[in-house]
Formats: C-alpha cells, sequence, structure tokens
C-alpha cells in the first residue's frame, strides 16, 4: 500500500500588529512542514486602544490582506483552516461589523477568541517546545510569561503539572497607549511605569513567594526587540543572563526618544514601546529569581496548528495538555472551601457514566472533559454560601481564567455546576438562557449525570467502593459494592433519576452489593 498522502491546514491570525498565515501538510505532529507563511504588519493594536474602534479604512485593509491569503488557499487546496482574531478585533467595540465585512467581503469565517483561550493556544506551542528540547526538569518550577500588544498570561508549571495561571490586561502597546505623550516624555514617567506596572501584577507576586521559580520562559512579540536590543539574533530558544538584562535596563533607562531611536537602529513607533516593555520585563523579574531565563519564539499560530494536528491525528500531546487543564481545575478548587474526596468521587462516577452511555447520550470527547471539569468544581461556591453554593460555583467558575477552556466552554462547565443538585434547565433562568441551543442541550445532558454521580456520595463518605454499570433495555443499572448503610444515596438516587429519565428517556436504578 502506498503511504498516506499528508493532509493541509492553514492557521490565520489578525492579531494587534500583524496578520499572518502558515499553510502546513502533515500526516503526524512529528512531521509538520510549512509549505506558504505570510506576514502583513498592521496597527490595530494602537487604534483600539486609543478610540476603542478599528476604522472601516483599516478594515478595508484587513479585508485586502485576507483575500491575499484566500487565495494562498486555493491555490493549496486548502479547506481545513481557521481564521482566528485576538485582542485588538476582540477588544473592538464594532467587533460585530469587522466580522461581517470580513465575511462578506473575503467568504472567510472569523472566530474571536477571549484572552485565556490566546494564552492557551502559546502554552500548547511553548510546552511541546519545552518538552521536545528537554529544557524542562521535573523538580523544578518553571513559570512562562507571554506578552502580548494588549495582555499577559502568567502559567506554573510544577512537576509537570499546572498549578497556577492568570491573565493580565495590560501589555507593551496597551502600556504606551495608556499614557499620553506629554506624560511619556516627563523625567518621572519611568517611576510612574513601574509604579503601574506593579500594581497591577501585585496578585500574581503574592502567588509567587509560594514557588521556587527555578526558569523563567518569555515569549511574544516583543521578546524579538528585546533580543535585538541585546545584541542577539531570535533562534528557537535564546538564553539570557540576570547580568545582560540588568545592563540592557540601566541604559534604556538613562536615553531619551531620539537617543532610544539611535542606539538601536529603530524606528520611532518601535522606539515608543523600548522602555514599557523593558519596564514591565524587569517587574516581571523581580517576581521570580530564576537560575535560567529562556526565550522562545513560538507563536499563536503555531499553538493553533499543534493542537489541530494534535487532535486530528491523535497525537499524545493532546493528552498531556488536557491533564494539565484538568490539573488546574483542582488547583483551582483548592483555593476554595470544597471536600477533595468527594469532587474525585463524583468526577470518577460521572466519568464511568459518561462511558457507559456513550451510545445515548451523543457527546463527544470534549463534553466529558467539559463534565470533569464541572465535578472537580462543582462546590467550590461553598467557599461562599452554604445554602446556595450552586450559584455561586457558577459564579467562581465563569469568573476564573481555567487555561484551555473558551469563555462558552466556561459558561457550559458554569452551567452544570449550577443544576448539579437540583433545579430544571431553563430558559427561565439567566444563565442557562444566554446558551445556544446545542450547549442547552449538552448542559442537560451532562447535569442529568452530575446528579447521579453526586447522589452516589451524597454523604460524602465514600461508601461505594466499587461499582458496575449496565444498560439494559430502557433501563440503566448501577451496581455499588459497599459495607455501609447506604439509605441516604439511595433516597438521594431515587429523587435525582426522575430527570435523568426526562432527559434520556431511561429508568435509572441504584442497587446496593454488600461487600
Amino acid at each position: 500500500m502506498g503511504r498516506h498522502a499528508p493532509d493541509r491546514f492553514a492557521a490565520i491570525h489578525v492579531g494587534s500588529e500583524q496578520i499572518n498565515i502558515q499553510i502546513v501538510e502533515y500526516t503526524k505532529l512529528e512531521n509538520v512542514k510549512i509549505i506558504e507563511q505570510s506576514n502583513c504588519q498592521v496597527t490595530l493594536g494602537e487604534e483600539t486602544f486609543k478610540t476603542g474602534r478599528i476604522s472601516f479604512g483599516a478594515v478595508r485593509e484587513i479585508c485586502d490582506i485576507l483575500k491575499g491569503y484566500r487565495r494562498l488557499l486555493v491555490e493549496y487546496g486548502v479547506s481545513d483552516y481557521r481564521l482566528i482574531a485576538t485582542t485588538a478585533i476582540r477588544e473592538a467595540q464594532n467587533q460585530p461589523y469587522i466580522i461581517d465585512q470580513i465575511k462578506v467581503k473575503t467568504g472567510l469565517n472569523v472566530e474571536v477568541v477571549d484572552m485565556p483561550q490566546e494564552i492557551f493556544y502559546k502554552y500548547v506551542s511553548l510546552v511541546k517546545t519545552v518538552y521536545d528540547r528537554d529544557l524542562l526538569n521535573p523538580r523544578e518550577d518553571m513559570l512562562f510569561v507571554d506578552i502580548s500588544s494588549g495582555g499577559l498570561g502568567f502559567t506554573l508549571l510544577k512537576e509537570g503539572s499546572l498549578k497556577y495561571q492568570q491573565n493580565l490586561h495590560i501589555g507593551a502597546l496597551r502600556i504606551k497607549e495608556s499614557f499620553e505623550k506629554n506624560q511619556r516624555d516627563s523625567t518621572y514617567f519611568q517611576q510612574a511605569l513601574s509604579e503601574y506596572i506593579g500594581s497591577t501584577i501585585e496578585p500574581v507576586q503574592a502567588e509567587m513567594r509560594q514557588h521556587d521559580v527555578k526558569r523563567l520562559v518569555l515569549s511574544g512579540p516583543e521578546t524579538k526587540l528585546l533580543l535585538q536590543m541585546l545584541g542577539q539574533e531570535q533562534g528557537r530558544v535564546n538564553f539570557i543572563s540576570f547580568s545582560q538584562f540588568n545592563k540592557l535596563y540601566k541604559q534604556v533607562s538613562s536615553l531619551n526618544l531620539p537617543q532610544i531611536m539611535a542606539a538601536f537602529q529603530l524606528p520611532e513607533h518601535k522606539a515608543e514601546i523600548v522602555l514599557p516593555t523593558i519596564v514591565l520585563y524587569k517587574q516581571i523579574l523581580l517576581l521570580t529569581n530564576p537560575e535560567q531565563i529562556m526565550i522562545l519564539s513560538d507563536r499563536f499560530s503555531d499553538g493553533v496548528i499543534i493542537k489541530q494536528v494534535a487532535e486530528k491525528t491523535g497525537h499524545k500531546h493532546k493528552e498531556v495538555i488536557q491533564n494539565q487543564m484538568v490539573n488546574l481545575c483542582w488547583e483551582i478548587s483548592k483555593r476554595y472551601y470544597y471536600d477533595p474526596n468527594h469532587a474525585a468521587a463524583v468526577e470518577r462516577w460521572a466519568m464511568l457514566l459518561f462511558d457507559k452511555l456513550a451510545r445515548i447520550h451523543g457527546l463527544d470527547d470534549r463534553h466529558r472533559l467539559l463534565l470533569k471539569a464541572a465535578a472537580i468544581l462543582h462546590d467550590i461556591g461553598k467557599h461562599v454560601n452554604l445554602r446556595r453554593h450552586y450559584f455561586y460555583s457558577y459564579r467562581l467558575i465563569i469568573s476564573s481564567d481555567i487555561l484551555g477552556f473558551s469563555k462558552a466552554e466556561r459558561y457550559v462547565v458554569a452551567n452544570i455546576a449550577y443544576y448539579h443538585s437540583k433545579g430544571i434547565p431553563s430558559d427561565a433562568d439567566g444563565n442557562f438562557a444566554e446558551l445556544a441551543p446545542n450547549e442547552k442541550v449538552a448542559v442537560s445532558k451532562l447535569s442529568a449525570i452530575i446528579r447521579l454521580a453526586d447522589a452516589i456520595d451524597r454523604s460524602h463518605r465514600q461508601k461505594a467502593s466499587k461499582g458496575e454499570v449496565a444498560l439494559r433495555g430502557d433501563e440503566l443499572i448501577i451496581t455499588v459494592t459497599s459495607r455501609d448503610d447506604m439509605s441516604l444515596e439511595s433516597w438521594t438516587f431515587s429523587d435525582k433519576a426522575g430527570f435523568f429519565e426526562d432527559v434520556f428517556g431511561i429508568k435509572a436504578t441504584l442497587i446496593r452489593q454488600v461487600g
């Protein structure tokens, strides 16, 4: 038999300062080959941060660039693509009109991702680079810091697990546009800038005191500027020392804008973000005391491609990332009052039920992951209020940056937690009414499953040591083994089984075996 012809995929990114495309072909993740790429500089971020809008002159420019990219898709026979917009379009007040104009004029569909998703795609690529190049010591804490034009993401990897993730609306270009020109020209600007950045990232500083970060990984478009000023060519991985950075910091601190332009051979628009960039890096370095500083060249579109190919080919990197997402859910739970043993029991039973009901519920692996996250997080609202904990679980989940889950997915997880114990999903509830029709169906199905899982451990004592699930005709039979009396669990289960039957048309029965 002949070898399978490579598949092709295109990632198109509309960023704040650049619109780029990468077209790749692949048979597996290890042999992804870039067959075409193009980068076009734009100034969308400046417009959005200054005015809150993107002018239609700029929209025409975007469409002209994307028309060219559309021709490339046709030329290379690519039908599988993702066109993703980040900060500039995401925050533009006229976002809906921009997306519509792109669709009408180019025929391309635009996805707008929120900041956690933007950071996530970068992380997918960064962590693969770290693993592939054996840069991770599992005994050392590694902090990934990604700086975009308008955002800053901190992601802490400890012993191979995600322990902390925080995203802030602060970036080099956004910082620059937060100050008027006369303020930037002031002799007090550097001090004010340091205080501004320091106060913004202060919560991260409190978290970092609890960890011993040995390796700091920097990424983002401004790292190229940093390396240029240090006299280094950007490679896949660059290493810089504290002494190198501090020398540069002192040099920049003593220069005005014309002197920066002359010293580093920079145009004015680039020189204007030098001080915000350097001060931001300085404040980040003050958060930790790493032994090593690495700069990786991974871009947003790299992460989009890696995620797509890993999912299409079933590569283990998909499972690595998903496991880290689940680990982060556990870390989020630890911040609040919750019972970890009960959460683990609900997770275990929910996964067992989901898998056994596969031919009935018609949901996919992504829904399984959403249910797992909801099982872990469903009780965190007890940290706020025991009586209405389901409501506060909902609020805490939608307010949390859970790396890897889109905003829409966080709302699904939050709704599953909201309905995990009682209540019928209904458009009378604002939280449910905001969901898309397909999301409403998924939430109802997953809520019905998590209710049964929660009922099996209603006492929070993990009485059931093991269990079996069988689907026989129109009946779901769950047989658990326990030495303890399970009257409370049986009564609760019977109460919750009604909603399950309404959703699936199947009667659920709990049977206890003594053992």
